[in-house]
């Protein structure tokens, strides 16, 4: 059992609803995705990452390898939440940020990925 990793999709799958996001789970497969997210015709499979805050407070780090260790393709999902559960937040990343990397960060203060820190707005097209 992963608690860390079913907290975050959790927290990711209640910040979808708030908006009005459908949102589904699979089941009884191992996708390279946690959930579907539908808003309209816009339907999206998204990751659901745990972020770990470093002991200076500030950088946050998600590991986006695969269980397996491989790394994530464009086929594999639209989006990634990653998912800060300290904080209660969520950033919304494209596939393309993510391909070819084995973690992304940030700093908490000067946000490099602030663009996509609650933002659902992308999801929504």
């Amino acid at each position: 059992m992963n608690l860390p990793g079913q907290t975050a999709e959790a927290v990711a799958a209640l910040a979808l609803v708030r908006e009005g996001f459908e949102v589904s789970a699979p089941i009884f497969t191992s996708p390279a995705f946690d959930l579907v997210a539908k808003w309209g015709r816009a339907i999206h499979a998204i990751q659901v990452k745990t972020g770990c805050v470093s002991a200076n407070g500030k950088t946050v780090q998600w590991h986006t390898t695969k269980s397996a260790g491989g790394l994530y393709a464009e086929g594999d999902c639209s989006y990634f939440g990653l998912v800060l559960i300290p904080h209660n937040e969520v950033w919304w990343v494209p596939i393309e940020e993510v391909i070819g990397k084995r973690s992304v960060c940030t700093n908490i203060e000067h946000d490099s990925l602030a663009e996509y820190r609650g933002s659902l707005d992308s999801l929504k097209v």
